[in-house]
């Protein structure tokens, strides 16, 4: 099953950038930061609650 999730949050960008300067994650800008951490956080979160549930792992990815 295929879902799409569009939404927007508004973050404090003196704040992320201050942690992206103590990550040293210089490789992307502020806005591609903040959206690959919430894809991370949101798919790692499913898959651990699939996983810990005797659901399997690695049965959320990703699509383009």
């Amino acid at each position: 099953m295929k879902i799409k999730i569009e939404f927007t949050v508004d973050v404090d960008a003196n704040i992320v950038e201050a942690y992206m300067e103590e990550l040293n994650a210089t490789d992307e800008t502020k806005r591609q930061f903040v959206q690959s951490w919430i894809k991370a956080g949101g798919i790692g979160s499913l898959e651990e609650s699939l996983a810990n549930n005797g659901f399997g792992y690695n049965t959320v990815l990703e699509v383009r």
